[in-house]
């Protein structure tokens, strides 16, 4: 037996194609792109507000309180207020800390009006003026020089109106939400790609068209948005949770984690950090990426405290013999699981007794060897005292073509899974 199938045979795992599958179909983010709210920003790393609905329903909840450690774009929050149900969320990145707080704010009539009245003014009182671009070498190439001007006089309109701040941050969130569609780099993988083909959308009048719908699809929502629980968003790391949340305080708790696929978010974000004005040097960046939990090479690789599995352990082993393309591999992927299981010992401190969590995760593999993180977070979950209802896979995941043909006899373990626990 080995020791992916010694962990399985611990728990009940539910396969995509078993009858009583819950959450299948219903994980992507991409099936909200048109709801109200979710369509102010199309955040790539989201799971569907149905789902959220999905697990409130099985967990017979419908009010009481619920923590997201990974708050990211808000979903969990806006699910729960929809659902009358109070929340917490911690971020620490500034730019979807932005984005999850307006969406989530209640507007007033007055608000609402100034919105309103203020859109034409955005994108047509002023053509000339612009603001500066950031200060770093590549954004002098991120967009072709016509869009750059209409661009940066939008961003002008929107920084010296007078606006009150919630105006004129929905403003400006309308505004960081095309850049990508605009520019000359696009999301890929593990940061920014450079186009190699020719943008969908080249000229100004698209560009004042798109951000115009924008705008009106922000007014309806807004006109629609009611706060129906208490919501609280920190802009700190949930591995301070026990510094603001009570002993035995939560009925539930609902993420994912960043996945432990090197996968540095201050990069693939970096054009809304820049543009938005979040950050302004490299430190500020480093100071991000050291907050960040450590899914990614960029961030703090040093810890003298380590919570350790066993599992973990002999796939690490294993993983030291063969030819990475980054030597600190095995550190990165020790420390991401420490953090994981810290933040498993402050939630079993603050959740009540019976109250669940829903983690979802998503396995990896390098050099050959399958990372099976589902597996190993619900054997260290099980092993201070949460009872593991269940591991339920949602979709398997393809890997690199050389990795696919060196974890071929494990692709099963390649899966994006949502981890069922209960506070015993």
């Amino acid at each position: 037996m080995n020791i992916y199938e010694e962990l399985e045979n611990k728990f009940k795992i539910v396969y995509p194609d078993n009858p009583n599958a819950t959450y299948v179909s219903i994980l992507n983010y991409s099936d909200d792109l048109l709801k109200p709210f979710q369509r102010w920003f199309r955040y790539k790393e989201g799971y569907s507000i149905e789902l959220v609905y999905k697990i409130l329903e099985e967990n017979n909840l419908s009010s009481g309180l619920v923590l997201d450690p990974f708050s990211g774009s808000g979903t969990t929050s806006l699910a729960c207020n929809n659902r009358g149900i109070d929340s917490i969320g911690f971020e620490v990145n500034p730019f979807t800390f932005f984005l999850s707080s307006l969406k989530l704010n209640e507007f007033t009539a007055m608000e609402i009006y100034e919105f309103e009245e203020n859109i034409n003014r955005v994108l047509f009182i002023n053509k000339t003026k612009c603001v500066e671009l950031p200060k770093r070498d590549m954004m002098k190439n991120v967009f072709s020089e016509k869009m750059e001007n209409e661009f940066l006089s939008i961003k002008y309109n929107i920084v010296y109106l007078k606006l009150s701040e919630k105006v004129k941050n929905l403003f400006l969130l309308g505004w960081l939400s095309l850049i990508e569609v605009f520019s000359n780099y696009k999301k890929s993988g593990n940061g920014l790609k450079k186009r190699n083909v020719k943008l969908k959308y080249e000229d100004k009048y698209c560009f004042i068209d798109e951000l115009n719908k924008l705008y009106n699809n922000i007014l309806s929502d807004i006109k629609i948005s009611k706060r129906n629980s208490n919501i609280s968003l920190i802009k700190d790391t949930c591995l301070k949770l026990d510094n603001y949340i009570d002993k035995n305080s939560l009925d539930g708790v609902i993420f994912s984690p960043p996945y432990a696929n090197c996968f540095d978010y201050t990069e693939i974000y970096k054009l809304e950090l820049w543009f938005g004005d979040f950050v302004s040097n490299i430190n500020d960046l480093k100071e991000l990426r050291n907050l960040s939990l450590r899914s990614h090479l960029n961030s703090n690789l040093i810890d003298n405290e380590i919570i350790k599995s066993s599992y973990l352990e002999n796939l690490l082993d294993k993983l030291s013999e063969k030819k990475l393309w980054d030597k600190r591999i095995p550190t990165m992927l020790r420390l991401y699981f420490n953090d994981l299981f810290t933040l498993l010992n402050k939630l079993n401190y603050a959740m009540k007794r019976n109250a669940f969590c829903n983690i979802i995760v998503s396995n990896s593999a390098y050099g050959g060897i399958v990372i099976p993180t589902d597996l190993l977070i619900a054997n260290y979950a099980n092993d201070i005292g949460f009872d593991v209802k269940k591991i339920e896979i949602d979709r398997y995941i393809i890997t690199s073509s050389q990795q696919y043909k060196e974890t071929l006899n494990y692709k099963n373990y390649l899966r994006e899974s949502v981890i069922c626990l209960i506070k015993k």
